[in-house]
């Protein structure tokens, strides 16, 4: 089942310099495109399109939590945005255990009883080390 979506944030947060934040593409299970920017000190997705660039949903998910998980040898770095039973957790995981170095930028998408999940492609970037948890 193809979900065609796209949530832009608000209108303010072009109004103001911003900074990405995380930034994933895919092709695999389905094509997306996703853009966290932080607007001084508020983070927002700003763009996140899956599989169909001209369906447009002005969603603003407005409950932001960041979270990270550490322990010997992995580290894990995840923001979620939220709101009215849809959530979208995007992921920066880092092991070193079993003698293999992984590095993975992923996205899940909940909405109800469905789960899409994504892991990102080589262009990916993530700052979310640098964001506090909240």
């Amino acid at each position: 089942m193809a979900i065609p979506l796209i949530f832009i944030a608000s209108c303010n947060a072009a109004q103001s310099s911003s900074q990405v934040i995380f930034k994933c593409n895919t092709d695999e299970p389905t094509p997306i495109e996703l853009v966290v920017s932080k607007v001084g000190n508020k983070l927002h997705l700003d763009k996140f399109t899956i599989n169909a660039p001209t369906a447009i949903d002005l969603m603003d998910l407005k409950t932001v939590k960041k979270s990270s998980y550490h322990r010997s040898l992995v580290t894990e770095h995840s923001l979620t945005f939220s709101d009215d039973g849809i959530e979208v957790i995007v992921s920066d995981y880092y092991s070193e255990e079993f003698d293999a170095v992984t590095k993975e930028k992923t996205v899940t998408l909940q909405m109800k009883d469905t789960k899409k999940y994504w892991v990102c492609d080589s262009t990916a970037m993530s700052k979310l080390a640098s964001i506090e948890d909240f």
